[in-house]
């Protein structure tokens, strides 16, 4: 990102509680042809998605000569919309389509390409950056609560395992083939075929059935904005959820916003370099994805993975910038993917099963604005700083100590809330 309405007192069974399933084997997930369809779209945009980034970043980093400053500014040009319009997006989702308000922001997303193909300089790619955020804005709320609507609850944690390992093979394949082409035509060339390979997308998406939220839908009111974040504070796993992604965001897009210099100064590598570093995450989320796809255990017990995903988001950055080799950097970029692959997909999960189908949207919407709003408030704390290129090395290390002390903490207070509540938090035998 265990069903329904959660706003008042808190249910006598604990969250924490589980029934292991009884009956006949379940179904394969992609068996279930409208999730088929969600995660062949969601895969295919992906890869357009995934070849564009590293693409846009690297311009900036390398033709355009980017600052650390101008760096975070690019980062803060995709924060920015998101922020404002998210609460907005997730309100409207659990009141409208989340079929077609994930369509409008494929849309977005495609149709911003070609802002980054005819730039001439910095103020070009912010606007393309902008126009994304706007887009994921849009496609976070709505994909996650058209994944609730489409699976059982009990197997939501596999179905974003599932939907995750199709996003992330795209982030192998995405920035891997974009580098290819990067260095034996162009990068506008690389950005024409990402702009091609996004428009396909488009028709899957529209093969996905209409499921809306059931029950009464009242008119939007200003005061829905806050609702998910009273869902969040109120509730003990989201509450802990809320700490963890404060702490791995905040963190994560400063290396984001500064990745780009440190592939420049540090290893002192082309600018397609990022684009296979990004492979190499894609590879790690990928693996990741697959292993929490195949767990079958893992409902209720979500914060244990996403704990352990903050942890090791924290050893990969550790590895990948403590010795300024190359072959370090690629195996700390995938176990980074990997741990976040863990994070996305134990704790939209968490997110479904705890808000329930009528409030998915917005308390979705609350995790995106965090993440989105530590994004920001990190990124426009480098431009105001001014950080000097000598200092990138030194704040993504300390970056990585600080995301292992606060996985370590995380898994800490999953297994005092576990143990709180009498309930085993190993899966049984």
């Amino acid at each position: 990102m265990g069903e329904g309405e959660r706003i008042g007192r808190l249910p006598d069974i604990s969250p924490l509680d589980h029934t292991p399933p009884e009956g006949p084997p379940e179904p394969r997930l992609l068996a279930n042809r409208p999730f088929l369809y969600l995660v062949l779209g969601e895969g295919v945009a992906a890869l357009a998605f995934w070849a564009y980034l590293p693409i846009s970043f690297s311009e900036a980093a390398f033709r355009f000569d980017a600052t650390p400053r101008e760096m975070s500014i690019l980062l803060a040009s995709f924060s920015l919309p998101f922020v404002l319009s998210n609460p907005v997006q997730g309100t409207l989702v659990d009141r409208w389509s989340p079929k077609w308000m994930n369509l409008l922001g494929y849309l977005a997303l495609v149709g911003a390409i070609p802002l980054a193909m005819v730039a001439t300089s910095l103020p070009w790619l912010y606007a393309s950056t902008f126009m994304v955020g706007l887009a994921d804005a849009t496609i976070q709320p709505s994909r996650s609560a058209l994944t609730g609507l489409l699976v059982p609850a009990d197997r939501l944690v596999q179905a974003n395992g599932v939907l995750w390992a199709g996003v992330h093979l795209a982030l192998v394949v995405g920035p891997l083939a974009g580098g290819i082409v990067q260095r034996a035509a162009s990068n506008d060339a690389a950005l024409a075929a990402a702009l091609g390979v996004g428009l396909l997308s488009l028709p899957f998406f529209l093969l996905v059935p209409d499921r809306r939220p059931g029950g009464e839908r009242p008119p939007a009111r200003l005061r829905d904005l806050g609702e998910g974040f009273r869902v969040a504070v109120r509730e003990p796993e989201l509450r802990l959820l809320l700490g963890l992604a404060a702490s791995l965001f905040l963190v994560i897009n400063a290396f984001w916003a500064l990745e780009p210099i440190y592939v420049r100064h540090a290893l002192r590598r082309g600018g397609d370099a990022l684009s296979f570093l990004w492979a190499a995450h894609g590879a790690g989320a990928f693996a990741g994805a697959l292993l929490v796809s195949r767990t079958r255990e893992a409902s209720r017990r979500e914060l244990l993975l996403v704990a352990g995903g903050v942890l090791a988001v924290g050893v990969g950055q550790l590895a990948y910038t403590g010795t300024a080799r190359y072959g370090a950097a690629l195996a700390g970029s995938a176990l980074m993917g990997l741990g976040l692959s863990f994070y996305f997909a134990a704790g939209l999960a968490l997110i479904q099963r705890v808000a329930g189908d009528a409030r998915r949207g917005r308390v979705t919407s609350v995790f995106g604005v965090l993440q989105e709003g530590t994004a920001l408030a990190t990124t426009l704390g480098i431009a105001a700083a001014g950080l000097a290129v000598g200092l990138v090395v030194p704040t993504l290390v300390a970056g990585g100590g600080v995301l292992v002390v606060v996985g370590l903490l995380g898994v800490r207070a999953f297994l005092r809330l576990a143990r709180s509540q009498g309930v085993a938090w190993r899966a049984p035998a």
